[in-house]
């Protein structure tokens, strides 16, 4: 509406400028200016006549002027008196003018709604400012390139490159197991490189909620093949340690790793925290839970006991009273968390999050029959949805299901 409003305006503007010189009679304007002119040299002679009389002049002098005034004045009567005789043919003739520029001024708007009528796209509905794309970095700008690359690998699928651009900006929206099978895919078109491995083993540990699956030793063993200085890859092979119940090998790996660190190593304080933590666990005292270090900038990884599956949110029980719990305790507690989770989404099976969780926590607990039946149900909850579907294909890919073809739900 208020578009309309401003083209309402905006037209009204435009044609009061247009109509202007019909507001102006030109022929009473021109007799005007002429008698002024005849009005002003007649009093020129009057002014000379008062300054003979006073001796101001010579005579020679006003005989001369009085002769360039008179002959001004006799020439602008002339005019004046022309001005006059042609007034009626001049009123006539603007009528016509005046019929004219109305006539321009009517047609300009409907010529103007005419031609957005049938050229623009009046109907579309309004778009908030907010939800517009106001720059390339906006997210409806990553959207718009995610969906083109998606597109192309479609079509595609043995486009490295295309796997290369995406891999990095699943990872930076959150999109997990995509990423990782973005990065797996790479690394096999284009071939390994520590970028590709690096951001493979952090998005497979992500989407594992931390758990450092075989996929992630394997791709830190070949980090540390290629450089032997890598951090991160010997934090999550001694995270893997801790996980696997190996505390004293874990204590030992995180020794090593602050034995050769620099003082000034922004990891140093997440590493040396992690060091106590195990030992205490190591010694049998109660520990709470703290978040995994993540070296190399990587961000906080989840944390590094056990962890349970994710759940519904529905527990009530904390981070801490799992870390007391023990390691039988812990695996009951799992169990009953995956049950439930499994429950609410036989009733609810939209819910494409809850299955992906409910598969990685069947893989954390090796129940990978029960992790690609999760795959499968989810697949068939969300048929005919490219976008869910495709997620539900990259979580698949990184938890390494390798889905069966004669799997079915009973």
């Amino acid at each position: 509406m208020l578009l309309w409003v401003s083209f309402a305006i905006l037209t009204a503007a435009v044609v009061a400028y247009l109509l202007r010189p019909l507001r102006q009679a030109q022929g009473p304007r021109a007799i005007a200016s002429e008698a002024a002119d005849v009005a002003v040299y007649r009093d020129q002679l009057r002014e000379l006549d008062a300054e003979r009389e006073r001796g101001l002049i010579p005579a020679n002098e006003l005989e001369t002027a009085r002769a360039e005034i008179a002959r001004r004045l006799i020439k602008r009567a002339g005019k004046a008196e022309g001005a006059a005789a042609a007034a009626p043919k001049a009123a006539g003739s603007s009528k016509s003018t005046r019929a004219i520029f109305a006539s321009m001024a009517a047609l300009l708007p409907v010529l103007g709604i005419a031609l957005y009528l049938g050229m623009g796209s009046p109907h579309l509905p309004a778009q908030p400012f907010a939800a517009r794309d106001t720059g390339p970095g906006s997210e409806v700008a990553i959207a718009g390139l995610i969906q083109r690359v998606e597109e192309r690998l479609r079509e595609h699928p043995e486009d490295g490159k295309g796997w290369d651009v995406i891999a990095p900006i699943y990872l930076r929206i959150g999109r997990y197991p995509e990423a990782a099978h973005a990065f797996a895919e790479a690394s096999r078109l284009e071939g390994e490189s520590e970028r590709r491995l690096l951001g493979f083993a952090e998005a497979t540990l992500l989407a594992e909620s931390g758990v450092v699956t075989e996929p992630v030793r394997t791709a830190a063993l070949r980090l540390l093949q290629l450089d032997a200085t890598h951090v991160r890859p010997r934090v999550w092979l001694a995270l893997a340690r801790e996980q696997d119940g190996d505390l004293a090998g874990a204590v030992a790996d995180y020794r090593k790793l602050l034995s050769g660190a620099p003082d000034d190593a922004p990891w140093r304080d997440a590493v040396a925290e992690r060091l106590l933590l195990v030992e205490a666990r190591l010694k049998g005292e109660p520990v709470e839970a703290k978040p995994a270090p993540a070296p190399g900038g990587a961000g906080s990884a989840p944390q590094a006991t056990r962890p349970a599956a994710p759940t519904d949110g529905e527990a009530g029980v904390s981070s801490a009273d799992v870390a007391a719990m023990s390691r039988e305790q812990q695996d009951a507690f799992v169990g009953d968390m995956v049950a439930r989770l499994a429950t609410r989404l036989e009733e609810n099976p939209q819910d494409i999050e809850g299955w992906l969780r409910l598969a990685r926590a069947y893989k954390v607990l090796g129940r990978d029959d029960d992790a690609r039946l999760a795959i499968v149900k989810a697949r068939q909850a969300f048929a005919g949805d490219e976008g869910a579907l495709g997620r539900i294909a990259g979580a698949e890919n990184a938890l390494g299901l390798g889905a069966k073809e004669d799997q079915t739900t009973p």
